[in-house]
């Protein structure tokens, strides 16, 4: 084989293995969503996620995506679909297989997942109100952090109305608001981020999907890095089937540059190099005459019909009356003698 066809081989294969990828890229308008890169979506959020671990977005039904059978962290932010018996079923054998739910919710349909756990813990369905604040009332704050990993590097946590925990019993309360707080007629500090174990796994409730949003990530960026590290598993599956208003769409496409992989590069090459070798040598010709033969004996052509034979023998003057005489007696074994019909 020419040393031209092993040139363009090896620049192809290797170009292959390290030219640019161009990828769609989605987007969506849902409130909540990763896809989503306004204010209200999960964009940046999602990005520390990728950057901590391994993310996968869950666009069915937990129990039609076998959900049971994962291995990490499910992260369920701002659903407001209802839950069905069987996605309750298959979340609660992921918790009792150690794994953890991240759920935050204010007055969607967390509330469903707690009630179909079996939990008494509930989000309010009425918003906390504070006297201190960030832009104004809507936006309450607190440093109000339990939690000594959680709390570390952060000045505060901006919210925007949110609900907040109640029933939590003995559960850890990670996060109060403030004192100046008020649910209702009452007055003072409520759980807002609360962890419930459950079976071998655990829950973590945080009650404002807000503080996740694009539009308030920068100021609470520090506990969101501080809550993700605080996770076991960093391979995070995320909620998008029970947002309402999910709607991917391409928004055009974005180049990947690949880092080489030299040890696929190295492994190409030596391909390559064995292939000219056994090409050159003679070795492949070899090996397809031993192919051919075997094939010839795996599978042996057919012999030439009787009727032919008899035929061509027949032109050549030969009585063709006697030569079938003679082979119907050779089928038979007349003519063999001994045991075949003596």
């Amino acid at each position: 084989m020419n040393r031209v066809v092993y040139g363009i081989l090896l620049v192809v294969g290797v170009g292959l293995l390290v030219m640019p990828l161009s990828v769609p890229v989605f987007k969506s308008d849902a409130a909540y969503s990763v896809l989503n890169t306004n204010w209200n979506g999960l964009s940046s959020f999602g990005k520390l996620l990728y950057s901590t671990g391994e993310i996968t977005p869950l666009l069915a039904p937990y129990d039609s995506s076998g959900l049971e059978n994962f291995k990490g962290t499910l992260v369920v932010v701002g659903p407001n679909l209802d839950f069905s018996g069987g996605e309750i079923d298959s979340l609660r054998r992921f918790l009792e297989n150690g794994n953890t739910l991240l759920l935050a919710d204010d007055f969607g349909t967390g509330n469903q997942v707690l009630e179909g756990l079996g939990l008494r813990v509930r989000f309010s369905k009425i918003p906390l109100t504070s006297l201190t604040y960030s832009k104004n009332s809507d936006f309450p704050l607190t440093v109000d952090i339990r939690d000594a990993e959680l709390a570390g590097g952060v000045m505060r946590l901006v919210m925007s109305r949110p609900s907040a925990v109640l029933n939590a019993g003995n559960s850890t309360v990670l996060v109060y608001s403030s004192n100046a707080s008020m649910l209702g007629k009452e007055y003072g500090a409520f759980p807002l981020v609360v962890e419930v174990p459950y079976g071998k796994g655990r829950i973590i409730l945080v009650s404002d999907p807000d503080i996740f949003t694009n539009s308030l990530f920068r100021e609470n960026e520090a506990f969101l890095r501080n809550l993700v590290s605080s996770l076991p598993e960093k391979t995070f599956y995320i909620d998008e089937a029970h947002h309402a208003d999910f709607n991917p769409y391409s928004s055009g496409t974005m180049v990947i540059r690949r880092a080489v992989n030299r040890e696929l590069v190295f492994y190409y090459v030596l391909f390559i190099a064995l292939l000219a070798l056994a090409v050159e040598s003679g070795l492949t010709g070899w090996l397809m005459h031993r192919f051919a033969l075997l094939l010839m004996r795996l599978f042996p052509g057919e012999g030439e019909p009787v009727e032919e034979v008899v035929k061509r023998l027949e032109e050549r003057g030969l009585d063709g009356d006697k030569l079938k005489t003679i082979l119907r007696e050779i089928e038979t074994g007349s003519k063999l003698g001994g045991a075949h019909g003596r």
